[in-house]
């Protein structure tokens, strides 16, 4: 009769090394854009909280995977806001809350600032899913992408959007993919402009 196999001594050490070993480390992903358009800043607002109007397929402007961008009508000012995100692919589907500060200059220009909400803002989080009955469940610890949209003396307007991303666990395998990522939304969100 054959006896149950059990790890040796060396093989369990060698196991629990590894998958020690299997922690990544938080890394963060960079990528700022520039865009240069005849459209005012007004209409540049307009696209980039064209909330509800923008997904994969079927919206007037399209966020590649993104199911579901909505404004949360809680918590809510005229320069401060919470949106909530449903983002599905075939790596991973996910949902998030992320807060808007909109700053604005008195010649149109203006900076509008998206945060990915973290740890930090458990609170938050918590109290927007008891309202909302949504799902807060992000693919990244930390995300800022920052919008700065400038007259030119030309009479064009400037769009920089500059994008800043922290992950770790296993979505660090795909470095690559989360870099294209960001270089394609910020090509997708220029040719929104455009439209």
């Amino acid at each position: 009769m054959l006896s149950p196999a059990r790890p040796s001594p060396f093989l369990f050490g060698l196991l629990t090394l590894l998958s020690a070993g299997l922690v990544w480390a938080a890394t963060t992903y960079a990528y700022t854009g520039e865009h240069l358009t005849s459209r005012s800043q007004e209409h540049v607002l307009k696209v980039l909280t064209a909330y509800g109007k923008t997904c994969d397929k079927g919206c007037p402007y399209y966020g590649p995977d993104v199911a579901e961008f909505v404004q949360l009508s809680e918590k809510r000012s005229a320069t401060s806001w919470y949106t909530w995100t449903y983002v599905t692919n075939t790596l991973k589907s996910v949902k998030y809350y992320s807060k808007v500060n909109l700053e604005r200059s008195a010649n149109g220009d203006f900076t509008m600032v998206t945060r990915l909400l973290g740890e930090a803002d458990k609170a938050t989080i918590d109290e927007l899913t008891r309202l909302t009955k949504r799902e807060h469940a992000p693919a990244f610890d930390a995300g800022v992408t920052r919008f700065s949209v400038t007259a030119q003396p030309d009479g064009r307007v400037k769009v920089v959007q500059a994008m800043s991303m922290t992950a770790s666990g296993m979505i660090t395998m795909f470095g690559g993919k989360i870099e294209k990522g960001m270089r394609d939304g910020a090509a997708v969100t220029f040719q929104n402009i455009e439209k």
